[in-house]
């Protein structure tokens, strides 16, 4: 089994891989953004109850999906 391994950075909501995207229902997995000086800007990637931000690893083993801390 294979396991999938994506970085979170500051454009992860445009250039999220596909096994990622295609898991965002906004309802278990969601982008959460800050508003810094009038521009939205990327805090992190929320998955069910944690939150992966800017520099943390999410992982896909093909049934769920996880987060590693820095």
């Amino acid at each position: 089994m294979q396991i999938h391994r994506y970085t979170v950075s500051k454009d992860s909501d445009m250039f999220a891989p596909i096994w990622l995207a295609k898991r965002i229902n906004y309802g278990s997995i969601k982008f959460l953004y800050k508003i810094v000086d009038g521009a939205s800007r990327l805090k992190g990637v929320r998955i069910n109850d944690e939150v992966a931000g800017i520099g943390d690893i999410i992982t896909f083993d093909g049934r769920k999906l996880g987060i590693e801390r820095r």
